[in-house]
């Protein structure tokens, strides 16, 4: 019994849990540049004059707007601001709506940046906070999808990950799972409104979390810099780990260079006589083994 506890506390020791990739639309994230969008249904929003509300629809003049909640107030004054039960909503989101004149089906698409997850990570989730707005008579559609092999166009997007018909209008926070084949590689999400006739909706707090091996993890808190180099590569730790020695092998792992870094919580190193390809810096540190890759030109 004792050798199994002292199995399963070491198990669990070795993984860590890890954000991979963020979007808060209020900085922490890449920001909605980078991300691609797509406005297939070419629908006119239903414009300022008119009943309640119709200004709030007409911000959302593409496929998908980012709106901070003063924009949102100052087109529907009586919005009391989002819901608590979408959890992490704050600051700005992004909206997109499907109230056209004349009315038709939405196919307006939010497609991320290439997310990369590291090698061995288990349990990966895509997280997110959604509302829609209006009386329950209006509620929004729309489906979550996954490009596994990194496209960005839409025939890309193979896999759908989930259907959502009438996303509440008391607010909603998603947790869904991803495909454990994802480890290792890149991929990408989208977010498609295929409402019909309805309204607005919002979202929020975008994330894709996972549980690392502890190398993964310890590799994350350094930085390696350039990459690619030529010349000199420089090894650097937000927070502050001391490292003792870095060794640099090859593909096939062989060690083509090592130093010691004199417990240090930056170092440099020259790799200019390096042939051109691809290495890895091994490094020990007061935490432990990090790996990180490094390709040389």
């Amino acid at each position: 019994m004792k050798k199994l506890l002292l199995s399963l506390t070491l198990l669990a020791g070795s993984m860590a849990s890890a954000q991979i990739f963020q979007e808060n639309w209020d900085g922490n994230g890449p920001g909605i540049g980078d991300w691609i969008l797509y406005n297939l249904d070419n629908r006119t929003p239903v414009g300022p004059d008119g009943l309640q509300g119709e200004p709030l629809s007409f911000l959302v003049q593409d496929a998908w707007t980012v709106l901070s909640l003063s924009d949102i107030q100052g087109a529907n004054p009586d919005y009391p601001g989002y819901p608590a039960a979408a959890t992490g909503m704050d600051g700005n989101i992004i909206a997109s709506n499907s109230w056209y004149t004349p009315v038709g089906v939405a196919n307006d698409w939010l497609v991320s940046p290439l997310i990369t997850v590291p090698a061995g990570t288990t349990g990966l989730n895509l997280n997110w906070a959604a509302v829609s707005l209006g009386d329950p008579d209006f509620l929004e559609d729309y489906r979550v999808l996954i490009s596994p092999t990194g496209g960005s166009a839409v025939a890309n997007f193979t896999t759908l990950l989930l259907d959502v018909n009438d996303e509440l209008n008391t607010g909603n926070y998603r947790t869904v799972s991803l495909p454990a084949s994802l480890a290792g590689t890149s991929f990408r999400i989208a977010f498609q409104n295929d409402g019909n006739d309805q309204y607005v909706m919002f979202l929020d707090n975008i994330s894709v979390t996972g549980t690392l091996s502890n190398s993964e993890f310890l590799a994350n808190k350094f930085n390696l810099y350039p990459n690619p180099s030529n010349s000199i590569v420089n090894i650097s730790s937000d927070d502050a780990i001391l490292i003792d020695k870095v060794e640099i092998t090859d593909i096939n792992g062989r060690i083509v260079k090592s130093f010691n870094a004199d417990a240090t919580s930056s170092t440099s190193i020259n790799v200019s006589d390096l042939n051109a390809g691809v290495y890895f810096l091994n490094i020990s540190s007061a935490e432990g083994l990090a790996v990180k890759k490094l390709i040389k030109n």
